[in-house]
């Protein structure tokens, strides 16, 4: 079981939100790669009175959550969604490659964009008796063995070829640094934008105009919470037009504007 130590993205307020939790992730064995991206655990134990509300603004992947009380399934997030944090409790969480479930699923991917379903229904999967034992275990190797028994079957329901290309074109969307356009995404991939649009439709439920979008998001939370750099630092940075495309991208996105996160509202 190795633990992933890679950066996090999409967590608004990272440095200040992490005081609040604790967060353990850890990746899948090889034979599991192909439709899980990682498992990750977090537990919280706040005093009487205290809550944290936690925003993020995540990749477009589908998760799977256990509390302790139940399982949903929550598709791909568009949106900075909020979650708070009371008491003493944790989630239980798998995070699965981009398009992994297409075949599981009993509707088209982009049908799931932001939904949350309680006990899902996954081909092959007995979520419920899954969920049963997980609640009962605090160990997270076992937590670890005992989600990929039950999640294996997976493997077999995912085209891995469309897959494993769907999930590198994101990635380039993710890391490359000249990638602003699907007009640029299609010359970096030698695909036609028309192919691009399909691809991520159908895997995705996303379209890679917006995830570029997103991304630029992240990478100026990123630049903000360092607290180097000023809006129109960002703005030349990430080749936004101007100004004020910026602040239109974080009040569609995530409801603020630069400044107002950047003061922590």
């Amino acid at each position: 079981m190795q633990l992933n130590n890679q950066a996090i993205s999409g967590v608004l307020h990272q440095t200040k939100s992490a005081t609040h939790y604790t967060l353990r992730r850890y990746f899948p064995s090889s034979a599991l790669a192909c439709v899980i991206e990682q498992f990750w655990f977090v537990d919280w134990d706040l005093p009487r009175g205290v809550h944290h509300v936690q925003k993020n603004l995540p990749d477009p992947n589908f998760h799977l959550v256990f509390s302790p009380t139940n399982c949903e399934l929550i598709g791909p997030v568009s949106k900075v969604y909020d979650y708070k944090m009371t008491g003493k409790s944790g989630l239980i969480g798998v995070k699965f490659t981009l398009g992994a479930l297409e075949g599981a699923l009993p509707k088209p991917i982009e049908d799931f964009i932001d939904t949350s379903i309680p006990t899902p229904n996954l081909s092959l999967l007995d979520l419920q008796s899954l969920h049963q034992v997980l609640v009962k275990v605090q160990d997270d190797k076992v937590r670890v063995d005992t989600l990929e028994q039950t999640l294996s079957p997976l493997c077999n329901q995912s085209n891995q070829q469309e897959v494993k290309l769907v999930n590198q074109l994101v990635a380039d969307i993710k890391n490359q640094t000249n990638i602003y356009s699907v007009a640029d995404l299609a010359k970096h991939s030698d695909l036609s934008i028309r192919t691009l649009q399909r691809k991520f439709k159908k895997y995705v439920g996303l379209s890679p105009k917006f995830l570029i979008r997103k991304y630029r998001l992240h990478q100026a939370l990123a630049l903000l919470d360092d607290e180097t750099l000023g809006i129109q630092d960002l703005v030349l940075k990430l080749d936004y037009v101007d100004q004020a495309h910026l602040i239109n991208d974080f009040k569609n996105i995530l409801g603020t504007t630069p400044g107002r996160y950047t003061d922590g509202i």
